[in-house]
């Protein structure tokens, strides 16, 4: 749904003005030659983001959701920096939500690519206020002063910022405040740690799990082993009987299956206690007509998929034309299984909801949408609505819908008492929207190692199908993403399956099989025309400085000059056209993600018919990076997690129910299996991008060319697992 609160570029920058009337400081201004003493207040609020205390120091407010991307650190580095303020006297904290900042939520590796330019902005503001008002004290022109590490200053006259915060709190916002010259940068482009790194070692609370408030009880949900099950009926004779159960009841799910499904509630004093009477509900569930009950019923119908005429997205030339013609063909299917967001932090909510009015407290993506279903659920207007959003212990896109918190809210809005509600880790692989399964099916021609045609056709779980909305391909096939535009004769073809799995978002939706299933068969073209595999992609992208129109997320366009400059770098920086060390195979990929560019090579080891990934290089081009050690750190995740996905992860199914229902039987990647990861960043000043994500899609492809090669015969089935060779 889309819930998120927006404003416009006043309200983001307005001053709130909460100091009151006129404003005489009590003490002489000019020609200080100590300073004054601090004044004596805290937290005064200058803008929405800003906060100053009279020590001269400041809090800022991270106004996104932070899961692990970063965003706590480096959107306030933003803000510092066109604040003048050096980071060590920057306070930082999580904002609630606030229709004054604008659309707060995590997803799409856009945090920092779409406030970068308003809180510069919303910084800056703040000290063009308190440059003024110092001018104003001073009687100097506001061409005499200048800002430097906190302080103002003109001459021998020096106030900190806390001695001009009340003043600058009555002067009107300047909506185009002069911004720094980026030369002249202290803190974007400085590696600062994360803000909450010693509260998260230390085990302070700052995850939903670690939540609480007076008077509240605890409650989970019982749900169906085969997803999309109607609730029938329950019996929780036994379950009652246990000491500390305060009710048991049905949960009735909404239209849209991502805002939340049918279950049985149950409310207990204690959290254990309610995890114990669940097991004790008898429930009787009616399952969906038409329901996958195995693996092998979905790839059958994914068959039927490929195999029919899907909706032409794109194309170019004359592809039927080309292949009468030309006897050089290739052809080859890719197939990607349902994946699990598995994040660490099962899914959590409190919900307080009163007669008029209710608090929110969670972790969740998207806590605007959180409001706007608790206002659906509750009746209760927007406006009374207040959520507070936690740290995430892991987000990958399921917490972009609310389901959840939907059920905090149901369950506190029939008790009329605040509820925390908790998930136990059967219930994340039960209530899970997972990665969407998808086959691809590919048909080239060739004139020596020039690709002359390609014909695409795609049949995916598609989520927008899932969840009601359209088109249905989106983000499940990207018309314009490479190689198209650089073969004259071009065509892809889309066919929805709407099957009864839960679908959704997760780290690059979409993007992350696609970009396995096209840099995987553009890596068997190249083999099958005798050419190194990034020679090969360099020739297709060629020469030429081209921005390639791009329709989807990342876009309007690509540059070809940029696409270029990561793969040479991480043809360069990994040794590529070095011989490599004995019993190593390498892959690669290189692609636009999201308006990232990223190219990846992959080493692995053999032993013994069981694949060891040795190491992984990465070059990235996100433009301009505000905090790098954070940016290496977003991209070495992304290339762990997408090892985990390709090495072990799918949904197996067993007459319609999931088999793993916990981490003993869903594999995910040990530590001790994690490879090097280089990391290797473009120094550019062309305006910042994601890289929460593209790291992701981009590994797949270079770890299976990688073992293809390796086990010499093509892998075109994830998991590598499902191969034997893990």
């Amino acid at each position: 749904m889309s819930n998120q609160l927006t404003t416009n570029r006043r309200t983001f920058l307005k001053l709130s003005g909460t100091a009151g009337g006129g404003l005489i400081l009590g003490f002489n201004l000019y020609g200080c030659a100590t300073l004054p003493s601090d004044p004596l207040f805290t937290a005064l609020e200058i803008n929405a983001f800003i906060l100053i205390n009279g020590d001269g120091t400041a809090i800022i407010r991270a106004k996104n959701p932070d899961i692990g991307q970063g965003v706590k650190t480096s959107l306030p580095m933003i803000l510092a920096e066109e604040l003048d303020l050096p980071w060590e006297k920057v306070i930082v904290e999580q904002a609630e939500l606030d229709s004054r900042m604008g659309s707060q939520f995590a997803g799409g590796s856009t945090g920092v690519k779409t406030n970068y330019d308003n809180l510069r902005k919303a910084g800056a503001a703040v000290r063009d206020v308190l440059v003024r008002a110092a001018a104003n004290q001073w009687n100097v022109p506001i061409t005499e002063i200048k800002t430097e590490d906190g302080f103002v200053i003109s001459g021998r006259k020096k106030l900190h910022y806390g001695h001009l915060a009340e003043a600058a709190a009555q002067l009107e916002v300047n909506e185009n405040p002069p911004l720094k010259d980026p030369q002249d940068f202290k803190i974007i482009g400085k590696s600062k740690s994360d803000v909450d790194l010693q509260k998260i070692v230390t085990g302070q609370p700052l995850f939903g799990l670690d939540q609480e408030i007076d008077g509240m009880v605890y409650a989970t949900v019982l749900k169906p082993d085969v997803f999309g099950a109607k609730l029938r009926s329950f019996d929780a004779t036994e379950a009652l009987k246990i000491e500390g159960i305060i009710d048991v009841f049905e949960i009735e799910g909404m239209d849209n299956p991502t805002r939340m499904v049918d279950g049985v509630a149950i409310v207990a004093d204690k959290l254990w206690t309610a995890f114990k009477a669940k097991k004790l509900v008898k429930a009787n569930w009616s399952n969906p007509r038409g329901y996958i009950a195995s693996n092998r019923q979905l790839m059958a119908d994914f068959k039927k998929g490929i195999n029919a005429k899907g909706e032409v997205l794109r194309e170019d030339g004359n592809v039927d034309s080309e292949f009468r013609s030309n006897n050089n063909q290739i052809e080859a299917t890719y197939d990607v299984p349902f994946v699990s967001h598995s994040q660490m932090e099962p899914m959590n909510f409190i919900a307080d909801v009163r007669e008029n009015e209710i608090d929110l407290t969670g972790p969740t993506q998207t806590p605007g949408s959180a409001a706007g279903l608790a206002n659906m659920i509750t009746g209760i207007p927007r406006e009374n609505i207040k959520v507070k959003f936690t740290r995430i212990g892991g987000g990958f896109g399921r917490r972009l819908g609310n389901d959840y918190a939907s059920e905090a809210v149901f369950i506190s809005h029939k008790l009329k008492r605040p509820v925390k509600l908790v998930w136990n880790r059967e219930n994340d692989f039960l209530g899970d929207y997972y990665r969407p399964a998808g086959c691809y099916h590919f048909k080239a021609a060739m004139e020596g190692s020039k690709l002359t045609a390609l014909d695409v056709n795609i049949c995916t779980t598609s989520r927008y199908l899932y969840r009601g909305s359209s088109p249905a391909h989106g983000t499940e096939a990207f018309p314009d993403q490479q190689p198209a535009g650089m073969v004259p004769n071009f065509r892809i073809a889309y066919t929805p399956l709407l099957t009864n799995i839960p679908v959704g978002a997760l780290r690059t939706p979409g993007m992350n099989a696609t970009t396995f299933a096209y840099q995987c068969f553009m890596d068997e073209l190249a083999q099958n025309a005798g050419k190194d595999p990034i020679d090969f992609q360099l020739e297709m992208i060629g020469e030429e400085d081209r921005d390639m129109p791009y329709s989807d997320h990342g876009g309007p366009s690509y540059n070809t000059t940029r696409l270029r400059g990561v793969i040479n770098r991480v043809r360069q920086e990994s040794g590529w056209d070095q011989p490599a060390k004995d019993g190593v195979s390498r892959g690669f990929a290189g692609q636009m993600v999201f308006g990232t560019y990223v190219a990846c090579v992959v080493d692995v080891r053999n032993a013994n018919g069981k694949i060891k990934v040795d190491q992984v290089h990465i070059a990235a081009d996100c433009g301009r990076v505000i905090n790098p050690i954070g940016a290496e750190a977003q991209i070495q995740g992304g290339v762990t997690d997408a090892i985990s996905a390709a090495l072990y992860e799918s949904l197996e199914l067993d007459r319609g129910k999931p088999k793993a229902q916990n981490f003993d039987q869903y594999q995910k990647l040990r530590m001790k299996d994690s490879p090097d990861v280089h990391v290797h960043l473009t120094d550019s000043n062309e305006q910042p991008q994601g890289l929460g994500e593209p790291s992701y899609p981009i590994l797949f492809p270079a770890l299976v060319n990688a073992v293809s090669r390796s086990i010499g015969k093509r892998v075109r089935e994830l998991p590598l697992k499902k191969h034997g060779l893990v």
